[in-house]
């Protein structure tokens, strides 16, 4: 009788347990789902989520900054991809005024790259 009632109780903590990780893997896949591209956004990793869903403005503004930030003192290419990705975020909908100030902040040094004076 004894090992009946034990093997009664471990069967509902075992149960138990799978639930809870049940609702844990549903949880984090309807959060942050790994196939989604807010997910890599989230965590940072610009471009995977550019190239999960490159039609998306904040992913290449996001990108953008996240690269100027990382380098204060850019080489050359590092500055032609950050000018890129910020002009690509300008030409993507939905227009956004910030992003048009960010170019626009951006655009002498697109001149000094294409004249070469960098």
């Amino acid at each position: 009788m004894k090992l009946k009632i034990t093997m009664l109780v471990l069967s509902v903590f075992y149960c138990g347990y799978l639930l809870v990780l049940l609702a844990a893997s549903h949880y984090e896949s309807s959060v942050l789902n790994p196939l989604d591209s807010q997910y890599y956004y989230k965590k940072g990793l610009f471009e995977k989520a550019i190239e999960t869903e490159p039609s998306r403005a904040e992913y290449h503004m996001g990108y953008a900054l996240d690269l100027a930030g990382k380098n204060p003192a850019p080489d050359y290419f590092t500055l032609r991809l950050v000018l890129s990705q910020i002009k690509q975020a300008v030409e993507l909908k939905p227009f956004s005024k910030a992003y048009q100030e960010v170019y626009a902040t951006y655009a002498p040094l697109a001149a000094a790259l294409t004249n070469n004076t960098y």
